[in-house]
């Protein structure tokens, strides 16, 4: 098989950008009771109290206040507190997970992914990014991590099919990373039939934003390049129907 576009590397040990974005969301998140003193420590985080934020969040934590629960593993996640600690992280999320959280059951999954603070197991991985999923079916990541175990044979069976349909998921819900992969495998034929116009739209749409990866993975993916290689393969008709719907996605 090709291993030109799709290339794995081992988990790194780089946190992305976007854990921030998701706790400011988890605190806004009202799917859980307000207790008094989670938000007291939301407006301790908010004014950069991260200590404070941490005393309060603690004692709604031990309340179990799963959105507490959630935000006290963020911060031992990403060390905002004090020095990172995955394993305090962890056993926080799995905490708020046994109340059915949808983004602590992701990071424990990301956490056995990359084996920070807890045993490397891929196999645990691709269940609780499953879990994640079946939770919180918008999360895009937790789909795409599914279609790469998958792809890889890595803490599932190797299954084109289950890959491609894992990453169609990421690529409907805009992951641009997904949309390049699904493209890729949809040209060749690798877990789906091949149609080169799909094939140029999902390309198309991935060259529309940054192809932003979860904690742990590297691929190499040049958009440009696979739609400058595929673009001859087709009629220029399909191209504008091409052109069209993706003009579509942008109107108001």
């Amino acid at each position: 098989m090709p291993h030109s576009i799709f290339v794995f590397r081992a988990p790194v040990c780089g946190i992305r950008p976007f854990v921030r974005a998701l706790l400011a969301l988890a605190f806004t998140c009202h799917a859980f009771p307000a207790m008094a003193d989670y938000t007291s420590g939301y407006k301790a985080y908010q004014a950069g109290n991260y200590e404070m934020a941490r005393a309060q969040w603690r004692i709604a934590a031990q309340e179990d206040d799963p959105r507490a629960q959630y935000a006290l593993g963020l911060l031992y996640y990403r060390g905002l507190a004090g020095p990172q600690d995955y394993r305090q992280a962890a056993e926080w999320f799995a905490l708020a997970a046994r109340a059915n959280h949808p983004n602590a059951i992701y990071y424990l999954g990301l956490m056995y992914f990359n084996g920070w603070g807890l045993r490397y197991d891929q196999f645990r991985a691709t269940d609780f990014f499953k879990r994640a999923l079946r939770a919180a079916p918008g999360n895009s990541d937790a789909a795409f991590l599914i279609g790469e175990q998958y792809f890889h044979g890595r803490g599932a069976e190797q299954n084109y099919v289950e890959a491609a349909h894992y990453y169609r998921i990421a690529a409907e819900n805009g992951m641009h990373a997904a949309q390049f992969l699904l493209g890729a495998m949809t040209e060749r034929g690798w877990g789906v039939e091949p149609d080169y116009a799909d094939a140029y739209y999902w390309l198309r749409r991935s060259a529309l934003g940054p192809l932003t990866l979860p904690p742990g993975v590297e691929l190499e993916m040049d958009p440009a390049t696979a739609i400058a290689n595929l673009e001859p393969k087709l009629r220029l008709e399909e191209i504008r129907r091409i052109d069209k719907r993706l003009q579509e996605l942008s109107a108001p």
